[in-house]
Formats: structure tokens, C-alpha cells, sequence
């Protein structure tokens, strides 16, 4: 039996996504796999994602552990007490400095995080991250078997046009970004970028698609500039939305524009592109890795550069036409037919030498 183990099973989240392409997989390959969870939601998933205690007490010697991780986990200790082979898909965990002076919670368990992820080095037979930037966390954490297998980002969802037309009925220009309201996304530095272009073209929104109440002193104080720059009328903020509308709403933007200073993948980058909309973003952590050239990528910011930078490219179409064309093909190295070639290929040493 595989045992695939997600902490926190999310219906949106990349990650619990993630896991359920490789559970498909798994069973396309005639494999006996399960899926697991410590928490689901919402609990109507829980049919689909077995509960991590029951499955932690039926694993035997001959089973496969797969164990997602992205944050400090007690489930890492409980791993420990178990027999089996373990294979760490690794998301990356945000360093804690971002949460500094907004969540000492947060920062704590980034720590403890990091210092697990050093600490169960020798506990893994094999670490996979999903970019090869997560994979160097890795080895510099003292991992030696390590690999990338690339995230799976739906990039075929069909878009629920009545949706799209509400934003392409509308003349303004729309920029949009969609994630959490996390400290390392910078979603305030957004928000000045957009001042400033606002400032050149008056026409023109942002969409911030994506929860916010995490971490509610870091919303407030969002949400405070948006209101001392006067911007309340020209920013829509979506705290969550269904799979096609979420889609129509990539099809209908002009621009995706991305300002985080931490990622160990990115996901919304791919699915903009795979959308045909033009990504810009701020080069850090693994985004170089994940657009490369299918994007407009800064490397300082520079908030009025970049307003003019996508003033320039929304004047120039057949550079548009060019990253559309670039941006779809990278989105295809994402697909579910994609990545499960790479996740074919490594199934012999995930399950170890005899066993697949």
C-alpha cells in the first residue's frame, strides 16, 4: 500500500491539489494507494481522504509512505514510529522572518519547520521537491536522495463564460492577483504598483483574488493603504472563487502581476499562462524557475518602472502575442500528462530498487 499524506487536505489548495493528481497516478499504475489527511475541509471531502491516525496504525513494512511538506508537522515525529519506506515531497516552508511583527504563531512554526526539515534528513529514504529550487533546500538541509517532481497545475479548466463577460464587458484595464494574503506575497507592494500605473492610466483596476483573514494585522494594514491611497473604488478584492470563474477571470485580465519576495513554486503563474494571460512578476525564490521565459520578470523594485513596464507592454501586441504564445507552451510542462511522465519515471526509486 502507498500512503499519500497531506497535513491539511483543502478542495483549492495547490498542494492537497498536488496530491490528488498522484493519487490518480498511482492508480492508473495498478498501485493500491490511499489518501490521507490529519484535517479535511471541507468535511464532505472526508469520503475521498481517509483520516492519518487510521491510516498511520494499518502500515506495514512493505508500504510506501509519500508525506507532502510545507510546514512544521507533529506527523514528522509520528513517522518516525513507523516502518516502511519514506519519501518526502517537499513545497517549501517560508522563512519566518516574513511573519516577524505580524504573527508570532506563524513565525514560530516556519522555525520549527526549518529546523525539522534539517532534522529528519536521515528519516526519508528519498526527498523530492517540487522546483529544483526546492530541491537545493534540500540538499543544503543534508538530504542525498533527492529528485523534483514538477506540481501538476490544472491548465484545461473550462471557464464559466457569463463570468468572464462582466469583466470583459468592462473597458478598464485589469491587473490581477491571485493567492493568499500572506507577508512574503507582498500583496502592498502590489498595491503601489498599481497606484502608480493608476496614475498613468486611469482606466484601469486590480483584482486581488484569495483569503485574507489569516493573518488580520497584515490584512488590516493592506487594506489601510488601499484606503489612504484612495483606491477603494478601483481594487475588487475575491475572497475565493469555483474553479471556472476563477479561470474566466485569468482569460478576461490584461496582466498578472506578481510582487512576492518568497516562492518555492508559484502555481497562479502557471495557470495566468496557461490562460494566455501576460505574467509579470518580481524574481525571487523559485518564479525565475517556474516563468523563465515566458514572462517579464524585475529584479528590483522599482514601483513607477513597473507601472510603466506594463503600460509598455499593454501597447505593444505582438510582444503580448509573443509571451501568450510562450506562456501556454510553459503551462504545458504542467499538465497532468506531463508531470506524469516524470512521476512514472521516478515511481522505481520512490518505491525503492525491487519493489515497483
Amino acid at each position: 500500500m502507498i500512503y499519500q499524506v497531506v497535513p491539511e487536505f483543502y478542495r483549492y489548495d495547490a498542494i492537497s491539489q498536488h496530491a490528488r493528481h498522484i493519487h490518480g497516478m498511482l492508480k492508473d499504475a495498478g498501485l493500491p494507494a490511499r489518501l490521507c489527511a490529519r484535517r479535511v475541509v471541507p468535511r464532505s471531502l472526508a469520503g475521498e481522504v481517509q483520516d492519518v491516525r487510521e491510516a498511520f496504525e494499518a502500515v506495514r513494512e512493505t508500504d510506501t509512505i509519500l508525506f507532502h511538506f510545507s510546514i512544521y508537522s507533529p506527523l514528522i515525529d509520528a513517522l518516525r514510529e513507523l516502518p516502511g519506506r519514506k519519501v518526502m515531497i517537499y513545497h517549501n516552508i517560508t522563512p519566518a522572518r516574513f511573519f516577524e511583527g505580524i504573527s508570532k504563531k506563524t513565525a514560530r512554526a516556519c522555525e520549527k519547520g526549518r529546523r525539522q526539515l534539517e532534522e529528519a534528513a536521515g528519516l526519508f529514504h528519498l526527498a523530492l521537491g517540487v522546483s529544483r529550487f526546492n530541491e537545493a533546500e534540500l540538499k543544503a538541509a543534508g538530504y542525498h536522495a533527492t529528485g523534483v517532481l514538477p506540481l501538476v497545475v490544472e491548465t484545461n479548466v473550462r471557464d464559466d463564460r457569463s463570468f468572464r463577460s462582466l469583466y470583459y464587458l468592462n473597458e478598464r484595464i485589469t491587473l490581477l492577483h491571485v493567492g493568499k494574503w500572506a507577508p512574503n506575497k507582498k500583496i502592498e507592494d502590489i498595491v503601489k504598483v498599481f497606484y502608480c500605473y493608476h496614475k498613468i492610466h486611469p482606466a484601469s483596476r486590480l483584482v486581488l483574488v484569495g483569503r485574507n483573514w489569516e493573518w488580520e494585522n497584515y490584512t488590516v494594514a493592506v487594506l489601510d493603504l488601499i484606503q489612504r491611497l484612495r483606491l477603494q473604488e478601483d481594487i475588487e478584492i475575491i475572497q475565493g472563487l469555483p474553479a471556472p470563474n476563477l479561470a474566466a477571470l485569468y482569460r478576461a485580465a490584461d496582466i498578472y502581476l506578481s510582487m512576492s519576495e518568497h516562492e518555492g513554486f508559484c502555481a497562479p503563474l502557471i495557470e495566468a499562462m496557461a490562460s494566455g494571460c501576460p505574467v509579470m512578476a518580481f524574481s525571487a525564490g523559485a518564479v525565475p524557475e517556474t516563468v523563465r521565459n515566458a514572462g517579464i520578470l524585475w529584479e528590483e523594485k522599482a514601483f513607477l518602472g513597473i507601472a510603466e513596464g506594463i503600460h509598455f507592454l499593454l501597447r505593444q501586441k505582438n510582444l503580448q502575442g509573443i509571451l501568450r504564445d510562450r506562456g501556454k507552451a510553459r503551462a504545458a510542462d504542467f499538465s497532468v500528462g506531463a508531470v506524469t511522465g516524470h512521476f512514472k519515471a521516478l515511481l522505481p526509486e520512490i518505491l525503492g530498487e525491487g519493489r515497483a
